[in-house]
């Protein structure tokens, strides 16, 4: 695995194409995690994955899209549009120097722009006929599963059992004892479009820490990367089954011509 600290030698030397860019944010989590939750994580996240394609980790892009918790102090944020902007520079400053696939995985939610960004990268790099794949993995890759390790699921969205659960395993000195609600929030997600989330939350956590360990933390990074794999092999045997297809019509042209 190559990163910030290999060298020109180490790059020149050992036959990387695939980059794994963490994309986290600065922003708050409630009186019981620190404002890095997400880069933590992203990074963390990365860093396992990196290891397991033999890629280059990139350093974490921690300052994002956190708009909707811009009314506590610590919290940091990009436009969703500069946000966007970066990734992209960061997409062709790899496929420059001859990487082909860059891995994104966001440990942040609210980094949807990233979505429409890899897709509109993809199709740029296709109609240049540039031998470059942007994959996204968002942080929820593992939903599906999450039933098999965490209580709540569908609710549990920011600061709750998942992520203080993770933050237990990965570094408990940051961990201090969370604020009881009186009222869990009843608001559906996407009211975050037009209230900030500690207007929305009492404490500004959305879910429930109080169900976290430090076991539940250890199995949800586990599965995290076992589902970001097997998404990675999907895609690729997707693109598999496309280039089969597409050779079977190219053959029926070429035998029906000769006819």
């Amino acid at each position: 695995m190559l990163n910030l600290y290999s060298t020109k030698r180490d790059f020149q030397t050992h036959p990387c194409h695939t980059a794994v860019l963490p994309v986290g944010a600065i922003e708050q989590h409630g009186s019981h995690l620190p404002v890095g939750t997400d880069a933590i994580i992203a990074g963390e996240v990365a860093s396992r994955l990196a290891e397991r394609l033999d890629g280059y980790l990139l350093p974490c892009l921690s300052v994002s899209s956190s708009i909707e918790h811009r009314e506590a102090k610590g919290t940091v944020y990009l436009r969703a549009d500069t946000l966007a902007l970066v990734v992209r520079d960061i997409a062709e400053s790899l496929r420059y120097t001859g990487f082909r696939r860059l891995v994104v995985f966001s440990g942040h939610g609210g980094n949807w722009i990233l979505k429409p960004t890899v897709r509109q990268l993809n199709r740029d790099f296709q109609e240049r006929g540039a031998a470059m794949e942007v994959v996204l993995v968002p942080s929820n890759i593992a939903l599906k599963r999450q039933h098999e390790v965490v209580r709540q699921v569908q609710h549990d969205l920011h600061a709750g059992e998942k992520e203080t659960s993770i933050m237990m395993y990965l570094c408990p000195e940051h961990v201090d004892e969370f604020v009881p609600e009186q009222h869990h929030t009843t608001a559906p997600q996407d009211f975050m479009d037009y209230f900030d989330v500690t207007d929305i939350t009492e404490d500004g956590y959305w879910g429930n820490p109080e169900d976290a360990t430090a076991e539940k933390g250890r199995r949800l990074l586990e599965l995290t990367i076992e589902c970001t794999l097997e998404y990675l092999d999907a895609i690729g045997r997707e693109r598999e089954r496309i280039a089969a297809r597409s050779r079977t019509e190219d053959e029926g042209e070429s035998a029906a011509n000769i006819y």
